[in-house]
This record gives structure tokens, sequence and C-alpha cells, in this order.
């Protein structure tokens, strides 16, 4: 008769809680194992961002000695990406956007200084530099030595780095024509490449070379 009851106690398997433990314990790890992987992917993007934009930054540094003018952004994108040849073979892009880096310089048709920005994703990163740059949107930046300040700034709108329009205007090539373009906050940055910061678009609107093209 013991036997048997022993028999039955054995056959009776998980109760409801232990079953709820088991399920908790599983989600926990799971949650762990994600964290860990999405912070790993952040790194790496990081790691990409930092590398890609010093190789830019030499190569501009090449270009502006062989040229007296730092290039303008037309020439530093990365579809085709062929712009600042011989210096570098192909301009990368953004590993997170797929889009340009956002390539800033001086209001000049030949610019003496120069910036490159991008939003790195670990905040913890020694480089992490908050709200930087055109609308306070990056956190990172290669520039010129000569290049103005950099200061910190929360973005118009609120403190989550996608608020509104920017102080400076955005411009691109359309048709042949100049033409205002928005702020995308999903890049951040202008919404499409190449984009300029001036309403002439410094004279690159001449043909089809230099249209504007959305990065998604």
């Amino acid at each position: 008769m013991d036997n048997e009851i022993q028999h039955k106690r054995y056959k009776r398997g998980m109760t409801l809680i232990e079953l709820m433990i088991v399920v908790g314990l599983i989600a926990f790890l799971a949650i762990l194992i994600t964290s860990y992987l999405r912070s790993q992917v952040f790194k790496g993007n990081d790691a990409k961002k930092k590398t890609d934009i010093n190789r830019i930054g030499i190569a501009v540094e090449e270009y502006e000695k062989d040229k007296n003018c730092y290039p303008l952004t037309s020439q530093v994108i990365c579809n085709p990406g062929t712009g600042l040849l011989p210096y570098l073979d192909k301009i990368p892009c953004d590993p997170s956007s797929k889009a340009s880096y956002f390539y800033e310089h001086e209001d000049s048709v030949c610019p003496r200084w120069y910036r490159i920005y991008a939003s790195l994703e670990n905040e913890s990163d020694t480089s992490y530099e908050a709200y930087i740059g055109p609308n306070g949107a990056y956190s990172y930046f290669y520039g010129s030595p000569n290049a103005p300040e950099v200061t910190s700034s929360p973005p118009q709108g609120g403190g989550d780095g996608g608020g509104g329009q920017p102080d400076t205007n955005f411009y691109g090539c359309f048709s042949g024509i100049c033409t205002l373009i928005i702020w995308d906050t999903n890049r951040p940055g202008p919404s499409c490449d190449p984009n300029y910061q001036n309403p002439t678009c410094y004279g690159q609107c001449a043909g089809q070379a230099n249209e504007c093209q959305s990065w998604d």
C-alpha cells in the first residue's frame, strides 16, 4: 500500500507554482542574454562608427593638402562613396542608419574647417558626448583642429534626441534646383544626401550628379 502511494506521488508531476518558477527563471535568463547581446551589438556598431569617421577624417585631411580646401558635402557621402578617391576607396555608411555620416563644414565653397558626426549607442562609452552637433542629435565627432568649439545643447522640442528642426536649415538638389529639406528625426539628420547648409547648395545642383537621394 505504501509503495502504491509513493508511486502516485512520483507521477503527480510539477505543481502550478513550480511551473511558474521555472517559466520565470527562463524568462529572466532570456532577458539577461538579450540585454547582453544587444549591448555587444551597440559596442560593435560604435567601434565601427569611430573607426569609419577617423578614416574619413584622414582622407579629408589628405584632400585638403592637395586642394587647399576641405571637400563639400557632395563628396563625403557613402552612396556611391567614391567622392574621396584616391584618398579613400569607399566612404563607409553608418552601420545603424545605413546613411552617410553627417559632414559639417564652414559655409563656403572652399571650406577651411569640417566636422563629422555620429550617434553612439552605448552611453557608457568613454567617447560619448551627449547632445552635440546640429539639433544636439549626435554624441561623437571628428574634426579639423581649427574647427569651432563643439558645445553640448539638448535638441529643440526636448532632451530625447529627436525634437524639431534645428536652427540651421538644410538644402538639397532636386531637378537642378536647390530646395529646403527637412530634418529627419529617425536618422537623425537631413532627409537625403547630399545636403548643404547654404540656400545655393554651393552651386552643386547643375546636372543630375548631386541629386538629393533618400538614405533609406
